[in-house]
Order: structure tokens, then C-alpha cells, then sequence
């Protein structure tokens, strides 16, 4: 009978070998399409918007971390230097952002509008709709009605602003004022010229007044108006891009910075010039169709004129403008996350104060309705039961004068905040702390009025805000700049056209948001953040607008050429994926280096969230500081998908290792423990006159056919994979595999052995019980015993290891939102693998645990037939494996806990606890199918 033969009649031989080529195959499979998903998920989401950051020299820390707010307003890069990069070769688009200035707006004095509609009157409604398409027919107006009493009551209002920034609320003021309101009447009457028309107020109405800065109450056609308590003024921040390039970077999704490529040159800017200009052609009675569009100017249809005449007009009065003033063109951010909430209670009471009645509270919040330099009322609030009919007259909204007073133009606190780092999480996510700046004041008054009378400033209490950014430098002292609307963009398409996993900063105009995970007692709190007042905190939202680098020369007082461009977006000339793009990408950042500049490559970077702990965030009126806590925000992560790749790689890689090396010497110890049964045929043929070297050679032909089966099997799934892991992982198979071989051939000695135990030994046991005689069992084939053993622990250590590194799979992937994504499309594959590994491992120990199954079977016989019954039988053969596996369990914890140290050192513990569990479980599943 040759060795082929002997292989397959050994059956044994034959089973482990097609269990071990079985999972092979089955493990080299998965882990291929466990990389295949790895590298797709990686390859799909690590090229954002550009490939490479440039910034001024010493502008980065060195650090693997980029923060979100890139545009920091230090400047550095000069235009001449952006020429130079967009000359290379390598260069697709290079696109340049700067942070302007913050922008203080203020907004028009908020009002309450109580419905008071009169009905028409020819002489009040006549004039107005004359010759308006829009208006509504004389005979189609309703009939008059009102919210107010017909007699004048008295009420008093309480008119309070609460801002919040996300953890706590704060009142800005609450302020009352009383006075008496009725219903208003038309009276006519008769005067030298004719007749005269005019709304008054019934008998004893005194009118509502707030304290200055505030108007009074006054009646017209359709309302009683009430001025309010002047609303708190809004801080925004501006941004400078160059339109054409921007519009390169974001593609379609740039699309709304159209019109500001049309923008008119510096020469041609001059606010005094463009402000006549728009005087002089309202001068020509444009149609309503015209004012519904906007003015033409230069090919861009202005819809939003009327604030800029109205600040033209406010500026040119108050004598703010100077031949130097210049126009800004913007884009300007739809909507807003200030969270500013302005409400009024109505409450109607008796001449002692007394409440009679609730009428009750109104309020409105900025929302994204709220339109920067444009809104005009974001604070007009409707007396409860108020129906609009000023629509009546016609579509007067394009008529309404926008916001009166320019904005107030500032480089104070603008500049991005400043960090330190901290210490480095387990999974490298990074911990960080803010610098706190000085103090910023908000909610305070003005000096005097529009009327030019002085402002009780004790009316409110002004609130400090911590900044925590650095002022700008400027050229010489800008002159006023006069804004002008031309378009509008909302952060949250941009924040879309930006991708998730994969992106990068913009620049001030994409949306970074943070998010509060701990308060300053630890405690875990996940509320999002807002903006301040001041726009100087820490939270920032999108730039309030975009201008142009025209616009920021003329926001900051620079005449002539300055290295204010703070940071150029660059992407490279290279298609295909990050690898595929990487050499190029390389190139064109040295290229850039070389001109003195900081060129951070990005390409194959991801977002991730950094923890930032936040000192000084308020303070009590005893002046005392206390911290906010701990933040998250999202940073960019600087060669995430090589990190990612290479660590998923490599666990993918040694979750392969181990299932297949395991596999392997569960098989060895199964081949040494099943040589002892060829003990009696090594026994013959030596009395036949065989040498021990020839007896030897006889097995290790059965075993070389099972090493030439594996390695056919490993070149084959070599050549298929054609992965370098499967070629190791194969060749070391094979050799542990030929190394148990030529040890078994080792232990191939006839023994005489003498069944006939010794009666009178004192070291024997008397059988009284399943647990003695299952320890005699154990002791008497200690061999089989010790081999079965070393297998079960080996089992417990292969699963313990592989546990761990499921466990560790999240935390060697890393922080970033990349790391995350991969390590979710490896998971399945991973955890099937494992299972695939846990199973066959079980299944060559039971195999092991058979080798001596004809001899128990026996034994149990026997006992059986001295009446033992089936329960005592379980017992023996449930304690036999009890007492192998408390043996194993000590291998199987060690082992596992071993591994875990070197391949998963923070899922250790688990490893051991894994290990343990294994052998705990083994012992009952062995026990019942080796029977």
C-alpha cells in the first residue's frame, strides 16, 4: 500500500487536513473581501474639495491636526505668491480666503403692531394704490376691524430680549412700559385749503412709550404701532475669496457667487458715485416689475437695493461717507444660529396697576429668515389676534427703507481662537484646551438717540462675553464702507458641496459647530452650542458674507498690494483616488515649499473630533471665572487613510494568522496525540526487521502527502489573492505543520505495554465514585490527556486573541470620521472570520478528543454492565473533560492573555476573559457529542 493510500485509509490524517485546507479557504476569502471593502471605503472618502493647504510659513504647529478655522485673518501669502502657484504645472485650481473684519449691525428698533384696520378711505388709500397693478380694488376691501377696545384702555407692556448659547440663558433686559390704547378713527375736516383727512385715537389715549432710545405708539391705516426697546446689536464675521476660483473649488455648488464676479473694479467703487448713481435712476419712476427684480447694475439684478440706499442716504446725512468710502459688494449668508429671542406681555390693568387681564406674549426669534446688512424688522411682533392688511395697498415690500444706520465696520477680536494640546486618547484622538482672551462688552446703548436726545443707560445691564481671538492688523484708518447685497448662500448647501467623511475646512463660511460634552463638573451634557453676541466666543457660525479682495482692501484701509491672503486651497492636476493622485499631489506641495510657504497635504485626510476643554467661559458678578467644560468639534485629521488602511490591514491580517496558525496547531497536536495509536504497527514492522529511521520515513510519507495537499492548496490561493499575507500565512502554515509531522515521527517507539495494573499499589484510588474514576482515566492516559489539553488551551488562547482583536478593531482604526466608516465595512467580514476560526478550532479538538474513543467506550461498557446507570456515565464522561479542561483552562488564559498584551494591550483582560469562557465552554459541548 503506498503513502496516498495509508493517507486516505488513516482517515485522521485525511479529516485534519481537509478541515485545515477547508479553513483556508474559507478565512482567505473573507479577509480578501474584507480588504477589497476596506480599500473601497477608504478610496471613495479621502479626497475632499482639495488636495493641499497652503498657508504662511509657521502658520501650522507641526501637529496632525488642522482646526476648522482656516481663514485666521493674519494674512501672510502675498498675490504674487498665489500668481506662482497657479503658474505649476501640477495646479488645477488655487484658490485664496481671507477673513475680512467682524461687522456690528444695528437693527432697526423692534415694534408691536396691534391690527387697527379703518377700511378704505379714499382720501388715505386713494393715493397710494393710484396706478399699482398690485393694489386691491377699492370695492374688494374688507370691512374695517380691530384687536383694541373702542374706548382707551389702560395696558402695560413688558418688552424682554433673552439670548442663549445653547447651555443657559441669558436676559439681555426686561423692560415695561404703561400707558392707554383704543381703537383709532378717521376724522375729516374742514380747513382754508379744503378738506383735511387725518387717524387719531379715541378720547384719553395716551400712548405707550419706552424709555429712549425708543419711539412712542402711533396709529395708522391698518395698525397701532408701538415702538420697542432698541433690540441688541449683532456681530458677524466677512470673508474675501476670489469669485472665479471659488467657484473652480465648490462647482455647481458655487454657483451663487455668480454674481460677484461681476462686481465692478476698485477704480469704480466709490460709495458717493454708485449711491448718486441709484438716486438719479429712481428718478426715472421704474416700473414694478424693475423694483420687484432690482435695478440693473452691470448685468446683476440688485434686489436688495433699498438698504442700500437707506444707508447710503443715513451715511450721507450723518456725514459719515468721505471721498474715500468705497462699496462692497456681498454674499450674504441666509438665515442665522444667533439665538436671540425678543418677546412682549400684554397684560391689560386698572389705574393701581392690578391685572385685569392676559392678553398675552408675543415673540419672534432671529431665524433663518434673517438676512445680514438686508433685514430691515426682524423684531416686528403682532399684538395676539392681528391679521396683515397693509398688503392692500400692494406690494410694498420692495419699497420698505431697509436698515437705517451702516454697519459699523471692525478688526477687534476677529482672528480664529488659539489652542493648546493636551493629552492623546487611546485611540489618538487628540484633547485640547482654549486660550481665553480679554473681555468683550455687549448689550449696551447708544450714546443718544436718532433724535439726537441722551439714553438713560441704566435701563439695561451690559453683559461681558469672553473672546477668545486676537484682534487684525490694518493699513491706515479705513474709510466708512458703504455694503452693497448682491446675492445671497446657505451654509448648509455648502456644508453638502464640503462631503462628511472627507471634509475640509473652507474657510469661514462653512458652518463648524460646537458641541458640549461635559460641563465643568464632568457631567455629560451633548447640547449644541451657539454663537455670542460679539461674534468673539469660541462658537462661531458661517461668515455672515463674502466679499472680494477689492472689498477687504477696502473693509481694512489697505491702498496698495499686502500678504493678506490667508490660506490657498489648492487642488492638484491629478485624477483618480487619493493613492492614485498621491506622487503628484507630493510633488506640487514641495514645488510650493519651496517658495518659503507652509503646503499641508490633505489629500487622504478625514474629519475628526477633537475635545476641547474651556477655562474662563463666564463669570458671577463677583468677578469670579468659571469653566464651560469640555467641547467637541470637528478638525480634519491629516493622512487618516493611511493610517486607517494600514491599521485595518494589518488586524485584517492577523485575524488570518490566527485563525489559519491556530487551526494549524490545534492539527499538530491532534497528528502527535493520533501517532501514539500507530505505536503496535511500528511495533511489527520493527520485529519484520525495519530500522527505526525507515519506520519513520514510512510515516512521514503519509504526512508529506498532507503538506503537498496544503501547499498546493496555499500556492493556489496565493495566486488567486495575490496578496503577500496569503503567501505568509500559507508558508507558515505549511511549516508548523511539517514541524508536528517530524515531532510525531519522533515519538514512533514500540513500547511493550502490560495491561495488567499492579493490585496492592497504595497510590491507587478506590473507584467509588464518577469523579474518581475519571481522574484515574486522566492519570493513566496522561498522555493522550496532556496532548488533549495542550489542544483545548490552544483553542482557548486562539479565541481569546481573536476576541481582542474584534474588541480593538474601533480604537486601531482611530478617531476620525474615516476610521469609523472602515471599520464598519470591515466588522462583518471580521467577526465571520473569527467565527469561522472559533469553529474550526472547536472542531479539531473534538476530533482530538476522539482518538481515544473505541478504549472509553469500553470502560463505559463495563460500567455500565456493573450497573452503573446513564447518569453516572454522563458524570464520568462530563468529569474526564472537566479535569482535562481545568488544565487547559490555565493554558487558554495565559495564552490568550499573552496575545492580547502584544497584538490588542487595551482588550487584554477580554482576551483572558475570552479565553477562560472558551475552555468553560468546551468542556459540555465535548461532552456530549464525544460519546
Amino acid at each position: 500500500m503506498n503513502a496516498v493510500q495509508r493517507f486516505i485509509r488513516s482517515r485522521v490524517l485525511l479529516l485534519t487536513s481537509a478541515i485545515l485546507i477547508v479553513a483556508m479557504c474559507m478565512s482567505v476569502f473573507i479577509q480578501s473581501q474584507s480588504q477589497a471593502a476596506l480599500n473601497r471605503t477608504v478610496d471613495e472618502n479621502s479626497r475632499g474639495l482639495y488636495d493641499i493647504l497652503v498657508q504662511a510659513k509657521g502658520s501650522k504647529d507641526g501637529k496632525a491636526m488642522i482646526q476648522p478655522e482656516i481663514a485666521t485673518g493674519q494674512g501672510g501669502i502675498s498675490f504674487e505668491q498665489l500668481e506662482k502657484i497657479r503658474a505649476l504645472s501640477g495646479t488645477s485650481v488655487a484658490a485664496p480666503i481671507s477673513l475680512v473684519s467682524r461687522v456690528i449691525q444695528n437693527l432697526e428698533a423692534p415694534k408691536l403692531d396691534a391690527m387697527d384696520y379703518l377700511g378704505y378711505n379714499s382720501g388715505l388709500a386713494g393715493g397710494a394704490t393710484a396706478g399699482d397693478p398690485t393694489g386691491t380694488d377699492a370695492k374688494k376691501w374688507p370691512a374695517p376691524e380691530s384687536v383694541l377696545p373702542e374706548n382707551a384702555t389702560k395696558y402695560r407692556l413688558t418688552a424682554t430680549a433673552v439670548s442663549s448659547d445653547g447651555v443657559s440663558e441669558q436676559t439681555l433686559f426686561k423692560t415695561s412700559a404703561e400707558g392707554t390704547l383704543g381703537k383709532a378713527k378717521v376724522v375729516e375736516e374742514t380747513t382754508a385749503g379744503g378738506k383735511s383727512i387725518r387717524i387719531t385715537g379715541p378720547d384719553g389715549e395716551t400712548g405707550i412709550k419706552f424709555p429712549s432710545p425708543a419711539g412712542g405708539s402711533d396709529h395708522n391705516l391698518f395698525n397701532l404701532s408701538v415702538s420697542l426697546p432698541m433690540a441688541p446689536e449683532v456681530t458677524e464675521s466677512v470673508v474675501a475669496v476670489d469669485p472665479a476660483s471659488e467657484r473652480a473649488l465648490l462647482g455647481t455648488a458655487g454657483d451663487f457667487l455668480a454674481p460677484l464676479e461681476k462686481a465692478p473694479p476698485a477704480d469704480a467703487r466709490n460709495a458717493g458715485a454708485i449711491g448718486r448713481y441709484f438716486e438719479e435712476l429712481f428718478t426715472k419712476a421704474p416700473t414694478e416689475q424693475e423694483l420687484e427684480e432690482g435695478p440693473d447694475f452691470l448685468g446683476v439684478k440688485l434686489k436688495y437695493w433699498a438698504p442700500l440706499m437707506t444707508q447710503y442716504q443715513q451715511a450721507k446725512l450723518a456725514g459719515q461717507l468721505t471721498d474715500d468710502s468705497q462699496a462692497i459688494p456681498l454674499i450674504v449668508r441666509k438665515g442665522t444660529s444667533l439665538d436671540l429671542k425678543y418677546s412682549v406681555k400684554i397684560e391689560e390693568v386698572d389705574d393701581a396697576g392690578n391685572v385685569v387681564k392676559d392678553v398675552g406674549t408675543v415673540s419672534r426669534s432671529l431665524d433663518k429668515d434673517y438676512l445680514p446688512f438686508v433685514s430691515r424688522s426682524p423684531f416686528t411682533l403682532a399684538w395676539p389676534g392681528s391679521t396683515d392688511h397693509s398688503q392692500l395697498l400692494g406690494n410694498t415690500g420692495n419699497f420698505s427703507q431697509g436698515l437705517y444706520q451702516p454697519a459699523q465696520w471692525s478688526t477687534d477680536f476677529a482672528a480664529a481662537p488659539k489652542y493648546k494640546d493636551g493629552e492623546t486618547a487611546a485611540n489618538g484622538s487628540l484633547n485640547k484646551s482654549a486660550t481665553p482672551g480679554e473681555w468683550v462688552t455687549v448689550n449696551r446703548l447708544p450714546e443718544k438717540s436718532l433724535r439726537g436726545e441722551p439714553v438713560d443707560q441704566t435701563q439695561r445691564q451690559p453683559a461681558d462675553e469672553r473672546s477668545y481671538r486676537d484682534s487684525l492688523a490694518t493699513g491706515n484708518t479705513p474709510a466708512t464702507p458703504l455694503p452693497m447685497v448682491y446675492g445671497t448662500f446657505d451654509p448648509a448647501e455648502v456644508q453638502a458641496a464640503a462631503g462628511d467623511v472627507n471634509k475640509l475646512p473652507l474657510g469661514g463660511y462653512d458652518p463648524a459647530p460646537m458641541t458640549l460634552e461635559k460641563d465643568a463638573g464632568g457631567k455629560d451634557a451633548d447640547k449644541g452650542l451657539k454663537p455670542s453676541l460679539s461674534a468673539t466666543g469660541l462658537v462661531s457660525q458661517s461668515a455672515g458674507a463674502i466679499t472680494d479682495y477689492y472689498g477687504l482692501a477696502a473693509a481694512r484701509g489697505y491702498d496698495s498690494n499686502a500678504d493678506v491672503i490667508d490660506a490657498v486651497r489648492v487642488r492638484a492636476d491629478a485624477s483618480g483616488n487619493w493613492k492614485q493622485a498621491q506622487p503628484e499631489v507630493e510633488k506640487l506641495a514641495a514645488e510650493i515649499r519651496e517658495m518659503g510657504l507652509e503646503a499641508t497635504v490633505v489629500a487622504g485626510s478625514a474629519r475628526e473630533d477633537v475635545s476641547i476643554f474651556v477655562p474662563g467661559y463666564s463669570k458671577d458678578d463677583a468677578g469670579k471665572e468659571s469653566a464651560l467644560g469640555t467641547v467637541a468639534q470637528s478638525w480634519v485629521r491629516q493622512d487618516a487613510a493611511d493610517a486607517v488602511s494600514g491599521s485595518l490591514t494589518g488586524t485584517n491580517i492577523t485575524l488570518l494568522f490566527l485563525t489559519l496558525c491556530g487551526a494549524t496547531l490545534l492539527t499538530a497536536a491532534s497528528t502527535v496525540s493520533y501517532i501514539r495509536q500507530r505505536r503496535s504497527q511500528a511495533g511489527i514492522l520493527r520485529a519484520m526487521g525495519w530500522t527505526q529511521g525507515r519506520i519513520r520515513r514510512w510515516v512521514l510519507e503519509e504526512f508529506g502527502i498532507g503538506a503537498t495537499v496544503l501547499a498546493v492548496a496555499g500556492l493556489a490561493l496565493s495566486l488567486l489573492s495575490w496578496n503577500l499575507a496569503t503567501v505568509i500565512v500559507s508558508v507558515s502554515v505549511l511549516v508548523i505543520y511539517c514541524a508536528a509531522a517530524y515531532i510525531a515521527a519522533l515519538m514512533l517507539r514500540h513500547r511493550h505495554e502490560v495491561d495488567q495494573e499492579p493490585q496492592h499499589d497504595e497510590r491507587l484510588l478506590p473507584v467509588d465514585s464518577a469523579l474518581s474514576f475519571a481522574y484515574r482515566q486522566v492519570v493513566t492516559n496522561r498522555f493522550n490527556s496532556a496532548a488533549l489539553a495542550v489542544a483545548v488551551g490552544v483553542f482557548g488562547a486562539a479565541v481569546g486573541a481573536l476576541i481582542a482583536l474584534l474588541i480593538d478593531i474601533p480604537r486601531a482604526a482611530g478617531a476620525s470620521a474615516l476610521s469609523g466608516l472602515a471599520a464598519a465595512s470591515v466588522a462583518l467580514p471580521s467577526v465571520i472570520m473569527a467565527v469561522t476560526g472559533v469553529l474550526v478550532g472547536l472542531l479539531l479538538t473534538l476530533v482530538t478528543a476522539r482518538f481515544e474513543l473505541q478504549a472509553k467506550r469500553q470502560y463505559l461498557s463495563t460500567l455500565e454492565a456493573m450497573g452503573w446507570n446513564p447518569d453516572m456515565l454522563g458524570h464520568v464522561r462530563f468529569f474526564e473533560n472537566a479535569l482535562v479542561g481545568t488544565v487547559a483552562v490555565i493554558l487558554g488564559v495565559v495564552g490568550a492573555l499573552a496575545l492580547g498584551l502584544i497584538l490588542a494591550p487595551y482588550a487584554a483582560l477580554w482576551a483572558a476573559l475570552a479565553g477562560l469562557l472558551a475552555v468553560i465552554c468546551w468542556i459540555p459541548i465535548a461532552t456530549k457529542v464525544v460519546k
